[in-house]
Protein backbone atom coordinates (compact mmCIF):
# COMPACT_ATOMS: atom_id res chain seq x y z
CA UNK A 1 0.00 0.00 0.00
CA UNK A 2 2.93 1.84 0.98
CA UNK A 3 6.66 1.83 0.19
CA UNK A 4 9.18 4.50 0.98
CA UNK A 5 12.77 4.41 0.21
CA UNK A 6 15.96 6.35 0.72
CA UNK A 7 13.89 9.07 2.31
CA UNK A 8 15.17 12.38 2.89
CA UNK A 9 13.67 15.56 4.26
CA UNK A 10 15.57 19.35 4.35
CA UNK A 11 14.43 22.42 6.44
CA UNK A 12 17.19 24.97 4.44
CA UNK A 13 20.11 23.05 5.64
CA UNK A 14 18.98 20.86 8.38
CA UNK A 15 17.77 17.28 7.62
CA UNK A 16 15.24 16.39 9.47
CA UNK A 17 13.84 13.34 8.47
CA UNK A 18 15.50 10.12 7.05
CA UNK A 19 14.05 7.00 6.40
CA UNK A 20 15.83 4.46 4.32
CA UNK A 21 13.06 2.05 3.73
CA UNK A 22 9.68 1.22 5.15
CA UNK A 23 7.17 -0.77 3.61
CA UNK A 24 3.43 -0.82 4.96
CA UNK A 25 1.09 -3.35 3.60
CA UNK A 26 -3.07 -2.99 2.79
CA UNK A 27 -5.05 -3.39 6.27
CA UNK A 28 -2.27 -2.54 8.36
CA UNK A 29 -2.82 -0.07 10.90
CA UNK A 30 0.48 1.81 12.03
CA UNK A 31 0.81 3.38 15.31
CA UNK A 32 3.94 6.60 15.24
CA UNK A 33 5.16 7.45 18.05
CA UNK A 34 7.97 10.12 18.85
CA UNK A 35 8.63 13.11 21.03
CA UNK A 36 7.38 16.69 19.41
CA UNK A 37 9.48 17.65 16.72
CA UNK A 38 11.12 14.09 16.14
CA UNK A 39 9.48 13.68 12.59
CA UNK A 40 6.03 12.44 12.86
CA UNK A 41 4.13 14.70 11.23
CA UNK A 42 7.17 15.45 8.88
CA UNK A 43 7.00 11.74 7.38
CA UNK A 44 3.07 12.00 7.16
CA UNK A 45 3.05 15.52 4.88
CA UNK A 46 5.85 13.98 2.84
CA UNK A 47 3.75 10.80 2.08
CA UNK A 48 0.81 13.21 1.19
CA UNK A 49 3.16 15.29 -0.60
CA UNK A 50 2.76 18.65 1.38
CA UNK A 51 6.44 18.93 1.59
CA UNK A 52 9.47 18.49 -0.73
CA UNK A 53 11.47 15.79 -0.31
CA UNK A 54 14.24 13.21 -1.70
CA UNK A 55 14.03 9.87 -2.30
CA UNK A 56 10.71 7.55 -2.90
CA UNK A 57 7.50 6.85 -1.81
CA UNK A 58 5.18 5.14 -3.98
CA UNK A 59 1.59 4.85 -2.37
CA UNK A 60 -0.94 2.55 -3.96
CA UNK A 61 -3.97 4.43 -4.34
CA UNK A 62 -5.80 7.72 -4.67
CA UNK A 63 -8.47 6.82 -2.01
CA UNK A 64 -6.77 9.01 0.84
CA UNK A 65 -8.11 10.09 3.66
CA UNK A 66 -6.52 12.45 6.37
CA UNK A 67 -7.71 13.26 10.14
CA UNK A 68 -6.10 16.36 11.41
CA UNK A 69 -6.07 17.05 15.42
CA UNK A 70 -8.42 19.77 14.95
CA UNK A 71 -11.87 20.26 13.12
CA UNK A 72 -13.34 23.06 12.39
CA UNK A 73 -16.94 23.85 10.80
CA UNK A 74 -19.34 26.47 10.44
CA UNK A 75 -21.76 27.04 13.26
CA UNK A 76 -24.68 28.98 11.71
CA UNK A 77 -26.85 25.78 10.59
CA UNK A 78 -26.90 22.24 12.13
CA UNK A 79 -24.73 19.31 12.08
CA UNK A 80 -26.98 17.50 9.91
CA UNK A 81 -27.36 20.83 7.40
CA UNK A 82 -22.91 20.30 7.72
CA UNK A 83 -22.92 16.80 7.04
CA UNK A 84 -25.49 16.63 4.53
CA UNK A 85 -24.10 19.97 2.68
CA UNK A 86 -20.39 18.51 2.18
CA UNK A 87 -21.59 15.24 1.78
CA UNK A 88 -23.89 16.50 -1.00
CA UNK A 89 -26.79 14.09 -0.06
CA UNK A 90 -29.15 13.20 2.40
CA UNK A 91 -28.62 11.10 5.92
CA UNK A 92 -32.41 9.82 5.64
CA UNK A 93 -31.89 8.21 2.09
CA UNK A 94 -28.43 7.28 2.43
CA UNK A 95 -28.00 4.01 3.44
CA UNK A 96 -24.15 4.03 3.86
CA UNK A 97 -24.56 7.75 5.94
CA UNK A 98 -27.59 6.46 8.30
CA UNK A 99 -25.28 3.56 8.97
CA UNK A 100 -22.42 5.61 10.09
CA UNK A 101 -24.00 7.53 12.40
CA UNK A 102 -25.34 5.16 14.01
CA UNK A 103 -22.16 3.26 14.16
CA UNK A 104 -20.77 6.29 16.12
CA UNK A 105 -24.23 6.84 18.57
CA UNK A 106 -24.41 10.70 16.81
CA UNK A 107 -27.86 10.53 16.05
CA UNK A 108 -28.37 12.73 18.88
CA UNK A 109 -25.91 15.18 17.93
CA UNK A 110 -27.18 16.55 14.41
CA UNK A 111 -29.83 19.36 15.88
CA UNK A 112 -26.89 20.78 17.25
CA UNK A 113 -24.48 23.03 16.38
CA UNK A 114 -20.55 22.26 16.18
CA UNK A 115 -19.63 24.23 18.26
CA UNK A 116 -21.86 22.80 21.39
CA UNK A 117 -20.28 19.40 20.75
CA UNK A 118 -17.82 18.01 23.04
CA UNK A 119 -14.22 17.42 21.67
CA UNK A 120 -15.07 13.43 21.07
CA UNK A 121 -18.39 14.00 19.06
CA UNK A 122 -16.26 16.56 17.09
CA UNK A 123 -13.99 14.14 16.51
CA UNK A 124 -17.28 11.68 15.50
CA UNK A 125 -18.49 14.08 13.27
CA UNK A 126 -15.57 14.59 11.24
CA UNK A 127 -14.55 10.50 11.13
CA UNK A 128 -18.39 9.92 9.10
CA UNK A 129 -18.00 12.34 6.80
CA UNK A 130 -14.09 11.01 6.49
CA UNK A 131 -15.31 7.39 6.56
CA UNK A 132 -18.38 7.67 4.14
CA UNK A 133 -15.38 8.33 0.90
CA UNK A 134 -14.36 5.00 2.07
CA UNK A 135 -10.68 5.99 1.72
CA UNK A 136 -8.30 2.62 1.43
CA UNK A 137 -5.39 4.63 2.73
CA UNK A 138 -6.26 6.62 6.33
CA UNK A 139 -3.78 8.95 8.07
CA UNK A 140 -5.05 9.82 11.61
CA UNK A 141 -3.07 12.87 13.32
CA UNK A 142 -3.41 12.73 16.84
CA UNK A 143 -7.38 12.32 17.33
CA UNK A 144 -7.84 11.82 20.30
CA UNK A 145 -5.52 13.94 21.96
CA UNK A 146 -7.96 17.29 24.80
CA UNK A 147 -10.68 14.32 24.74
CA UNK A 148 -11.28 12.39 28.19
CA UNK A 149 -10.25 9.18 29.38
CA UNK A 150 -14.20 7.73 28.51
CA UNK A 151 -14.51 9.45 25.12
CA UNK A 152 -10.96 8.34 23.86
CA UNK A 153 -11.83 4.77 24.75
CA UNK A 154 -15.32 4.51 23.56
CA UNK A 155 -13.88 6.14 19.85
CA UNK A 156 -10.81 3.80 20.19
CA UNK A 157 -13.67 0.96 20.53
CA UNK A 158 -15.40 1.94 18.06
CA UNK A 159 -12.67 2.35 15.13
CA UNK A 160 -11.08 -1.23 16.28
CA UNK A 161 -14.73 -2.83 14.86
CA UNK A 162 -14.94 -0.59 11.75
CA UNK A 163 -11.05 -0.86 11.16
CA UNK A 164 -11.31 -4.51 11.14
CA UNK A 165 -14.35 -4.79 9.25
CA UNK A 166 -12.95 -2.88 6.27
CA UNK A 167 -9.37 -3.64 5.96
CA UNK A 168 -8.56 0.23 6.03
CA UNK A 169 -4.96 0.80 5.98
CA UNK A 170 -4.43 3.40 8.97
CA UNK A 171 -1.06 5.87 9.67
CA UNK A 172 -1.71 6.95 13.28
CA UNK A 173 0.27 9.42 14.61
CA UNK A 174 -0.62 9.28 18.66
CA UNK A 175 1.40 9.88 22.25
CA UNK A 176 -1.02 7.56 23.73
CA UNK A 177 0.67 4.10 24.09
CA UNK A 178 -3.09 2.62 24.90
CA UNK A 179 -4.08 3.53 21.38
CA UNK A 180 -1.11 1.35 19.83
CA UNK A 181 -2.07 -1.26 22.13
CA UNK A 182 -5.71 -1.68 21.30
CA UNK A 183 -5.33 -0.59 17.66
CA UNK A 184 -1.91 -1.07 15.78
CA UNK A 185 -0.10 -3.71 14.21
CA UNK A 186 3.49 -2.65 14.13
CA UNK A 187 4.78 0.66 15.96
CA UNK A 188 7.15 2.97 13.94
CA UNK A 189 9.10 4.90 16.31
CA UNK A 190 10.52 8.10 15.14
CA UNK A 191 13.45 9.88 17.31
CA UNK A 192 15.63 12.93 15.61
CA UNK A 193 14.33 12.35 11.87
CA UNK A 194 15.52 8.49 12.68
CA UNK A 195 13.84 5.56 12.43
CA UNK A 196 14.35 4.00 15.87
CA UNK A 197 12.40 1.23 15.31
CA UNK A 198 9.63 -0.44 13.56
CA UNK A 199 8.02 -4.05 13.84
CA UNK A 200 5.03 -5.66 15.48
CA UNK A 201 4.67 -4.43 19.25
CA UNK A 202 5.29 -8.26 20.62
CA UNK A 203 8.55 -8.58 18.40
CA UNK A 204 9.94 -5.16 19.80
CA UNK A 205 8.94 -6.04 23.38
CA UNK A 206 11.00 -9.43 23.29
CA UNK A 207 13.90 -7.88 21.23
CA UNK A 208 13.53 -4.42 24.15
CA UNK A 209 12.55 -6.27 27.06
CA UNK A 210 12.71 -9.92 27.35
CA UNK A 211 10.13 -12.70 28.37
CA UNK A 212 7.85 -10.04 30.43
CA UNK A 213 8.38 -7.56 32.86
CA UNK A 214 7.38 -6.54 36.36
CA UNK A 215 6.21 -2.88 36.59
CA UNK A 216 6.43 -1.17 40.23
CA UNK A 217 4.07 1.11 41.09
CA UNK A 218 2.76 1.91 37.87
CA UNK A 219 5.89 3.54 36.95
CA UNK A 220 8.09 2.17 33.83
CA UNK A 221 10.99 3.71 34.52
CA UNK A 222 11.05 0.52 38.28
CA UNK A 223 10.80 -2.33 36.00
CA UNK A 224 12.17 -5.31 36.36
CA UNK A 225 13.03 -7.35 33.14
CA UNK A 226 12.44 -10.95 33.10
CA UNK A 227 14.21 -13.31 30.53
CA UNK A 228 12.29 -16.92 31.07
CA UNK A 229 9.25 -18.10 32.28
CA UNK A 230 10.73 -20.19 35.17
CA UNK A 231 12.38 -17.08 36.41
CA UNK A 232 9.22 -15.18 37.04
CA UNK A 233 8.13 -17.66 39.87
CA UNK A 234 11.17 -16.13 41.61
CA UNK A 235 10.36 -12.54 40.85
CA UNK A 236 6.99 -12.35 41.96
CA UNK A 237 8.09 -13.50 45.28
CA UNK A 238 10.65 -11.06 45.73
CA UNK A 239 8.26 -8.42 45.35
CA UNK A 240 5.68 -9.84 47.41
CA UNK A 241 8.99 -10.11 49.76
CA UNK A 242 9.27 -6.56 49.33
CA UNK A 243 5.85 -5.25 49.56
CA UNK A 244 5.29 -3.58 46.57
CA UNK A 245 2.69 -3.20 44.21
CA UNK A 246 3.44 -4.28 40.27
CA UNK A 247 1.67 -5.47 37.25
CA UNK A 248 2.90 -8.18 34.79
CA UNK A 249 3.33 -7.48 31.38
CA UNK A 250 4.54 -9.09 28.09
CA UNK A 251 3.04 -6.17 25.98
CA UNK A 252 3.35 -2.64 27.03
CA UNK A 253 4.05 -0.34 24.69
CA UNK A 254 5.16 2.08 27.25
CA UNK A 255 7.62 0.37 28.39
CA UNK A 256 8.92 -1.01 24.96
CA UNK A 257 9.59 3.17 24.02
CA UNK A 258 10.92 3.84 27.12
CA UNK A 259 13.37 1.13 26.16
CA UNK A 260 13.59 2.16 23.18
CA UNK A 261 14.01 5.84 23.58
CA UNK A 262 17.06 4.73 26.16
CA UNK A 263 18.87 2.47 23.98
CA UNK A 264 18.33 -0.43 25.79
CA UNK A 265 18.42 -3.95 23.70
CA UNK A 266 17.45 -7.22 25.51
CA UNK A 267 20.70 -9.55 24.90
Amino acid sequence: MLAIKNLSVSYGHKVVLTVPKLNINKGEIIGIMGQSGSGKSTLVNSCLGLVAYKGKIAVNTHDIGVLMQEQHYVDTMTNQKVIEGLLNTRIKSDRKLFDLINFFDFNSQLSLHFKNLSGGQKQRMSLIMLLYQEPTLLFLDEMTTGLDFESRRALIKKLKVYFKEHQTTVIMVTHYAQEIEALADKLLIIHDGQVKAFDQPKKLFQQYIGYSAFIIDNDVTKTVKVQKLEDEYKTVHQLLDDSDDFSRTRSSIELVYTEIMKGNVHG
